[in-house]
């Protein structure tokens, strides 16, 4: 996931930590969005979820689901990153 992530630029390919195994890394992506995010909480599986919300109304536009809160944190924005949403919605900053 961790090339994905740099893919998507949302992880800087210099440095070699793994942010789906870091939960400070993993804010580190979620923050790169430029958007609101939140813990969601446990899905009936047992899995972690979080969720991105739109910056105008709050609604989720995407989420994530992991084994770990890092693991989740990195699968909701990449999820996020790749729904196409309107530049108003989901702002990306370096």
């Amino acid at each position: 996931m961790r090339e994905k992530l740099i893919e998507a630029e949302l992880w800087d390919s210099t440095d070699q930590r793994n942010p789906t195994q870091d939960v400070i890394c993993a804010w580190s992506v979620l923050s790169r969005l430029g958007a609101p995010y939140r813990y969601g909480g446990r899905t009936p599986d047992g899995r972690l979820e979080y969720l991105v919300l739109n910056l105008a109304g709050g609604e989720v536009v995407a989420s994530g689901c992991g084994a770990t809160p890092a693991e989740a944190m990195c699968r909701a924005a990449l999820a996020a990153r790749c729904a196409q949403l309107p530049r108003e919605a989901l702002v990306t900053s370096h």
